[in-house]
């Protein structure tokens, strides 16, 4: 299918008024160092539930997994070697690497140069893999079309590394600059749209010469680069923010600038310069006030920034004491007001909610305070779902305080905080999904990219709770509806539709965001953007 943004969104035009929602820690759990990045969820072991995955530095050295619903202890597994600690401070990634129906858990580690693959449900080791090192967050693909996927990451030392996600063996690896560490994730995007994936990397060099490169996924050959010339730590964030059907890519660097550029050829489409000092966090693209384009949040040190899709500024929100963000933030509604919100943690060791309409605080809470030592600081991005299945979103985020090399009076605490009755989407990992792309709007644009015909569909009413009406301008006749939640998974599908009016029921669908896709004798004729809410 091709791509279109404007066509799966609509103005939403009943008002919700938000609730007053006040955060309250459910549990915590202590480890004896902090964790960096972000952590991961899913349903690991089968039991209907989701798990929470994350790892900690030098002085606990462990990959940890833990029920979500209660904080209890899953498995564990030290990283270390017989020569150094376990450095687990990528995010790591969950999924079934050999198609066996069981999930798996990839970690990269940094100072122990391995990354691993565990069983989900034991944590036994499935494979490993020697590498240089990584504190780049892995993405699952198939990149080399054989049908199997493969797992990259970047490497210290300036390369690429691609695994074999079935057996763990090294299918290639790249150099990209030998004077440099590549942290960022190798995100992964068809750049030029002609079917193949592609992925795309910027550089930590050491004499400051950085630049973003883009590299076909099958045969790794160079499409472009871009010079930044300053340090990218974090990767790349992608949405076609110009409805021209090809994807642009968002990054940030240390020299305190937001770039978008075109990703068929490298070209500048804008630039965005911050005040806040550095961007060392991902952007993340939502269509944050519902206006039917998609937005742009970054943070730039202490600013929390919200700009349109042609980069002109929306609003800006400042961290109150000058303190830091940053891991990125995650995207969900978590107040029920139908507007996606904004939520990040804070070097300060508070956790942080915005609305995304207008950047105005919702609330904060103070995980710092609760520990009990003002030197715990979140280095973490939060992850937003109902994980005890009480109707409630949570958030789940882990901090501490981390040294080196005196690393022996580190510590840590993972936290799962409620947050409010809301509509999401769940944010599951690091930059929202398993290519890294950062976006709420990535399937909004892969989903369709021409309308062949247009035909004037409205609905109501929009949002619903139980049923809405599909009222049509021109008469249909054997056409299909697809209904698509923000995941690009297919959750409802009906055929056989004939006539004007079309009554949709929401039976069994969760609350949230979703797309419907009309189609006709295999033509695209109409999408709307729909919201289905608990009340």
């Amino acid at each position: 299918m091709k791509k279109i943004a404007t066509l799966l969104t609509v103005l939403i035009a009943t008002t919700f008024n938000a609730k007053t929602q006040t955060p309250a820690v459910k549990w915590w759990y202590d480890t004896n160092d902090a964790a960096f990045g972000q952590s991961a969820a899913g349903d690991i072991d089968g039991d209907g539930l989701l798990e929470v995955v994350f790892g900690c530095y030098r002085n606990d050295s462990s990959v940890y997994v833990l029920n979500a619903e209660n904080g209890t202890l899953h498995w564990k597994y030290n990283t270390h070697s017989a020569n150094t600690e376990g450095c687990n401070d990528v995010a790591p990634a969950i999924f079934d690497v050999d198609s066996d129906s069981l999930v798996e858990v990839i970690v990269p580690s940094s100072c122990n140069p391995v990354t691993f693959c565990f069983n989900g449900s034991s944590g036994s080791i499935k494979w490993q893999s020697n590498t240089r090192g990584s504190d780049s967050p892995p993405v699952i693909a198939d990149v080399d079309n054989d049908g199997r996927p493969e797992i990259l990451h970047g490497e210290f030392g300036g390369y690429v590394k691609c695994i074999n996600a079935e057996n763990g063996s090294q299918a290639w690896e790249i150099p990209v600059d030998l004077n440099s560490w590549i942290q960022t994730a190798p995100t992964i995007v068809d750049l030029d749209n002609n079917g193949q994936l592609d992925f795309v990397v910027g550089t930590w060099n050491f004499d400051g010469l950085d630049s973003i490169y883009a590299f076909r996924g099958d045969n790794q050959a160079l499409l472009w680069s871009y010079p930044v010339h300053d340090y990218m730590y974090h990767g790349t964030a992608v949405a076609d923010l110009d409805n021209d059907g090809k994807p642009e890519l968002l990054i940030g660097s240390y020299n305190d600038t937001l770039y978008c550029i075109n990703g068929e050829n490298g070209a500048t489409s804008w630039k965005y310069k911050a005040t806040g000092g550095y961007i060392g966090s991902p952007a993340t693209i939502a269509d944050i006030d519902n206006d039917e384009s998609c937005d742009v949040v970054f943070v730039s040190a202490y600013q929390v920034i919200a700009l349109s899709n042609t980069g002109s500024l929306k609003w800006q929100y400042n961290i109150p004491g000058y303190e830091q963000s940053f891991r990125g933030v995650a995207i969900a509604d978590i107040n029920n007001d139908v507007f996606p919100d904004v939520i990040f943690g804070t070097d300060g060791g508070k956790v942080m909610a915005l609305n995304g309409d207008d950047g105005s605080l919702i609330w904060s809470i103070d995980l710092a305070a609760h520990y009990g030592d003002p030197d715990f600081a979140l280095d973490h991005a939060p992850l937003v779902a109902d994980f005890d299945n009480d109707d409630t979103l949570d958030v789940f985020i882990v901090g501490g305080y981390a040294t080196y090399p005196d690393f022996q009076n580190n510590f840590g605490r993972a936290y799962m905080i409620s947050a409010g009755i809301g509509n999401g989407p769940d944010w599951l990992m690091f930059q929202n999904d398993i290519h890294r792309q950062s976006s709420l709007c990535t399937y909004m644009t892969t989903a369709v990219s021409e309308v062949s015909e247009s035909t004037a569909l409205s609905v109501f009413p929009n949002p619903f709770s139980m049923q809405t009406t599909l009222q049509l301008e021109e008469m249909v006749n054997n056409a299909t509806l697809t209904v698509y939640n923000l995941h690009g998974l297919a959750v409802r599908k009906i055929e056989n539709l004939s006539g004007q009016t079309i009554t949709f029921h929401r039976d069994n669908l969760p609350g949230g965001m979703y797309f419907m896709i009309l189609q006709q004798d295999d033509k695209i004729i109409a999408a709307k953007k729909i919201i289905i809410t608990d009340r």
